[in-house]
């Protein structure tokens, strides 16, 4: 039986919040267990976690989640907040300690959870205002009409609906209307630039431009699949979430991940101003669920620079001898 989650060794400092904390936890579904119990449906059902998580988490082995960074950064951004009572509200903290801040979350939450389970979620990553400002922009852009069908590399739009039934569209984030979107690439960035030489031996050197990704809510997901089979250069793969209310019940759009070699999965919600990083090759195949109402996220691939100069070399190679075919897009 699968061991269920455990905290890793380096623990957060104890004023940071617990919410995604939590999410982790809960993420993590006995896959092999349940299959058995299911008779081979794939254990879609939710199942408690195991005896070993409940514990790791009772006794506070990881007590928090999102480091004040989050916190800091969504007051700097939407203005201090009112306390309960009389008095002046808290100034917002220096530049430097938000920096600080977001580099004790990189270090003390997302390498080691990383490391130990190749996947990480940080929750309220940007704080509501900021969030909802993003959002309005993704869905003007949707309604402009600028979304294709999501293709696999290879193959011309709306040649893959069968696989994936997603509405695409690619930003930089600096195109007029995009502003917040370039706030949130700047932010991920900041994170993944705080964990170049902790990540296994990546070196990250630059990333794609964002995906947006919207699945209609007609019933539409994308089957298992991995985001870097072939060895591309692409090392990790961040997603952000802008779904409201979402309720995986109703609604399904779960990203179902099955770490490679482990009797468990990970069932990640797509919920509103969630992050999302996980490894972007073989060791994490992955679906997205058939979603019932419209669900929007905003994917992001980090590179490694030695893998990604490689795949370029190939790439030429086949292009000089008239395998025009081959490509280096992302599927």
């Amino acid at each position: 039986m699968a061991s269920g989650w455990e905290a890793p060794e380096q623990q957060p400092p104890a004023e940071f919040r617990e919410d995604s904390v939590e999410s982790m936890r809960k993420i993590f579904i006995n896959y092999a267990a349940r299959s058995r119990e299911d008779g081979g449906r794939g254990g879609r059902e939710e199942q408690e976690p195991d005896g070993s998580a409940a514990k790791a988490a009772s006794q506070g082995s990881l007590e928090a989640a999102v480091c004040a960074a989050n916190a800091a950064e969504a007051r700097a951004v939407e203005g201090p907040s009112p306390g309960p009572g009389p008095g002046p509200p808290k100034r917002a903290p220096p530049l430097r300690e938000h920096r600080r801040d977001a580099q004790r979350l990189v270090s003390q939450y997302i390498v080691p959870c990383m490391n130990a389970y190749g996947l990480c979620i940080v929750d309220h990553f940007l704080g509501h205002r900021m969030a909802e400002k993003v959002f309005q922009e993704v869905l003007a852009l949707h309604l402009s009409g600028k979304f294709q069908d999501g293709a696999l590399a290879s193959q011309r739009a709306g040649s893959s609906q069968g696989i994936r039934g997603d509405k695409i569209a690619w930003v930089e984030g600096s195109e007029p209307g995009c502003e917040n979107i370039g706030y949130l690439l700047k932010r991920m960035d900041k994170l993944i630039m705080y964990a170049d030489g902790k990540l296994g031996h990546y070196k990250i050197r630059g990333r794609h431009k964002a995906m947006i990704a919207c699945y209609p809510g007609n019933g539409t997901g994308y089957v298992r699949h991995v985001d870097n089979p072939n060895g591309d250069g692409r090392c990790i793969t961040c997603i952000y979430y802008l779904n409201k209310n979402w309720d995986s019940k109703l609604h399904g759009g779960i990203l179902r991940i099955f770490p490679e070699g482990k009797s468990y999965v990970a069932d990640v919600e797509p919920i509103f101003d969630r992050l999302l990083f996980f490894w972007s090759d073989r060791r994490n195949p992955h679906e997205v669920q058939p979603s019932y109402a419209t669900r929007y996220a905003m994917t992001v691939w980090y590179f490694d620079a030695e893998e990604r100069a490689e795949a370029k070399k190939k790439f030429r190679n086949l292009v000089d001898a008239g395998k025009t075919e081959a490509v280096l897009n992302e599927d």
